[in-house]
């Protein structure tokens, strides 16, 4: 926590000696941002009534650069969430200020998270689904406070924050925080090993509820574990990562695990074909009668994506999701993107 502080005050020390330079020759402006994500599926065999039409993300912000290294972002997302009829709910996706300069990058406020945010770069193709750890429920993608990042040369960077830990849709005081910290090693072009660690203090308001028939349980604060290996050009790009979570919902020893494998080749200057595989599986504490994590299973999926123009992309995809505790499943989707 001492290296944290110290990262965030020589930033604000430096910030006044750029703001007064960059304010000389540079003139400030902004952009409005734009971006949607939706799809078509369809179910096969005892999936087949699983049919229609969805909207997973709709953005709509602004972006505002004050100098060369200061700027501030604010964006609501009109489909982050469903209410219990269906219905779309609204909420602030984002709303932070960011100092970049010298090595530090620097965000404070409504913003989004380290955690799995480098992992989605090198997925490529977040609009057809979300990453591991984000689908299955290990953290939030957006939080409210402090992330901080240097870069001490070409090749390690460092990264440090301090967050509520409950994501951008619970935003509230509490006894919890979340510490997290991340190294980032690119020994050779193009490729890069991360290694990712959070601790979330328990607080007795956030902790899971018990299954039925569980009286009690031991309470302990919640970790994350997250390691990464990357690599990406201009043709092809893969990934292959292991992430755990210990004491999910601050429940000593309900733990869970999974282990994440894609690539992304481009074909053609506007055809990629893309494959994924993800593996998912938890443990029960002493006094859990029954397997808690419904994610548990297999998740496979192959596709090609179409960029007829830089603001759209259009995905059909196969995916095959086997639960460990029900039949297989398989769906074709055809997902898009468009952003501005």
């Amino acid at each position: 926590m001492k290296r944290f502080y110290f990262i965030i005050l020589v930033a604000i020390l430096c910030i006044n000696s750029s703001f007064a330079q960059d304010s000389i020759a540079f003139k400030p402006y902004g952009k409005v941002i734009a971006r949607s994500f939706f799809d078509y599926s369809t179910g096969f065999g005892h999936a087949n009534d699983e049919r229609g039409f969805d909207l997973t993300r709709a953005f709509l912000g602004y972006s505002y650069k004050f100098t060369r290294t200061l700027q501030g972002q604010v964006i609501i997302d009109g489909a982050s969430s469903k209410t219990s009829t269906d219905g779309l709910e609204v909420y602030v996706r984002n709303a932070f200020i960011n100092w970049n300069d010298k090595g530090f990058n620097i965000n404070v406020g409504l913003t989004g998270l380290l955690q799995f945010s480098i992992q989605e770069k090198y997925w490529m193709h977040r609009y057809v689904m979300k990453s591991f750890q984000d689908l299955n429920k290990m953290a939030p993608s957006v939080d409210m406070g402090i992330t901080a990042e240097y870069a001490f040369n070409p090749y390690l960077s460092a990264d440090l924050s301090l967050t509520n830990g409950e994501g951008y849709k619970k935003i509230k005081k509490d006894n919890s925080m979340r510490y997290a910290a991340g190294i980032s090693l690119y020994p050779i072009k193009n490729t890069i090993f991360r290694i990712y660690a959070d601790i979330y203090n328990d607080d007795e308001k956030q902790r899971d509820a018990l299954p039925e028939g569980v009286t009690d349980g031991n309470y302990k604060d919640q970790y994350t574990l997250s390691l990464f290996a990357g690599y990406q050009n201009e043709k092809i790009s893969f990934g292959a990562e292991y992430n755990k979570v210990y004491n999910k919902g601050f429940i000593e020893k309900k733990d869970y695990y999974g282990y994440s494998f894609y690539t992304s080749a481009k074909l053609a200057s506007k055809w990629r074909t893309f494959a994924r595989y993800d593996l998912t599986d938890s443990s029960n504490p002493s006094a859990f009668t029954s397997p808690w994590n419904d994610l548990d299973g297999q998740l496979m999926m192959v596709g090609v994506e179409f960029q007829p123009v830089k603001q759209l992309k259009i995905a059909p995809n196969f995916r095959n999701i086997n639960k460990d505790r029900v039949k297989a499943e398989q769906y074709l989707f055809i997902n898009v993107e468009f952003n501005l």
